[in-house]
């Protein structure tokens, strides 16, 4: 392995929560790479603007949990995408493959099993997801964010690397206080309803608001000064965040991750009813962070009023949150690419 360039398949997708750890690790090991991912999702646009230009969609098939017909059609989905996944991994002849959960990775890493190819399969959220069960049997390694989670799988192969994130470049020096609000790769409508009414009080604090809407919901954007709106960015969302005092969010654990590593203030607002409920909660918790249940004002407000006017509090959970989250966990990722590469 040590005389060749290193070919890594990365899979994931959907959503971006799956692709930037996965792009935190190919900004720092140098190999050729070919990313899979789905067909419709945002995830296409944005590896390739962090410079891997050569990305293969599949079919991306979902298994539910509760009854829906479409369990019934997505199933054939998943079989037309494990013939397309054998056939790439036949052309790319990848020496290892990296997924970070979402069902469009699979049967890639189905495929890559069967084909004898190591798979690292990463867990983010405190909560197992059904993709990610359907994946760790057939992992090489299986790696986690934090000691609470390696419970849930094979101890024997389970290894706690914290999350990688990328490394901003931006200027930190800035004139301005700033809210960040943001929903995620694809927004959160819902989310962005019941902020709409607070906005006006972070401007009157003295704050700019930067608004990542979401690519459906620009109608949401306001007009207002000192509040700007976007719907999706392909290159530069760390360095915003950078620029934050307070970033809103939804609670997945890829955000999270980049706003503790920036040590920011961060206010989750997660899903009702999913994973990030208890992303939310465990970071609360530790006092990492403030968890503000959609739809209660009452709260919202109160929390609000304390951050925008009390600086140390800002700082106080952005150095918590930091403090929680394992450090070095891109080279920590890296040098378990190298010892299964060099077994």
């Amino acid at each position: 392995m040590k005389n060749k360039t290193k070919k890594i398949l990365l899979a994931g997708g959907g959503t971006l929560g799956s692709v930037s750890p996965l792009l935190a690790v190919a900004d720092k090991y140098q190999a050729e790479y070919l990313f899979v991912g789905s067909e419709h999702g945002p995830e296409k646009d944005f590896v390739i603007s962090q410079g891997i230009e050569n990305f293969k969609a599949i079919k991306s098939g979902k298994l539910r949990r509760y009854f829906d017909w479409q369990n019934f059609t997505d199933i054939f989905r998943i079989i037309f995408a494990f013939g397309q996944s054998l056939k790439i991994i036949w052309q790319f002849k990848p020496d290892i493959v990296l997924t970070a959960g979402s069902f469009v990775a699979v049967p890639v890493v189905w495929a890559a099993w069967l084909m004898r190819k190591p798979v690292i399969v990463h867990q983010q959220d405190l909560l197992v997801g059904l993709a990610n069960k359907l994946m760790a049997p057939f992992a090489k390694k299986i790696t986690v964010i934090f000691p609470e989670q390696t419970k849930d799988f094979d101890n024997k192969k389970t290894v706690v690397t914290g999350n990688p994130v990328r490394q901003t470049k931006a200027d930190l020096n800035k004139e301005n206080k700033l809210v960040v609000i943001t929903g995620g790769g694809l927004g959160a409508r819902s989310m962005n309803g019941f902020l709409k009414p607070f906005i006006p009080k972070m401007l009157k604090a003295g704050f700019e608001v930067y608004h990542l809407l979401g690519s459906k919901n620009i109608d949401q954007a306001l007009e207002l000064d000192g509040y700007y709106s976007d719907k999706f960015v392909k290159t530069g969302m760390l360095d915003i965040l950078s620029q934050a005092d307070i970033i809103i969010s939804r609670a997945g654990m890829s955000l999270t991750s980049e706003a503790a590593a920036l040590k920011k203030a961060l206010v989750l607002i997660p899903m009702t009813d999913t994973h990030q409920e208890r992303n939310a909660a465990f970071l609360a918790k530790n006092n990492a962070a403030v968890m503000i249940r959609q739809g209660n004002k009452h709260i919202m407000d109160r929390y609000l009023d304390k951050l925008l006017s009390k600086a140390e509090l800002r700082e106080g959970l952005g150095n918590n949150l930091y403090k929680v989250f394992p450090k070095n966990a891109v080279n920590d990722y890296i040098i378990l690419i190298d010892k299964i590469l060099n077994e």
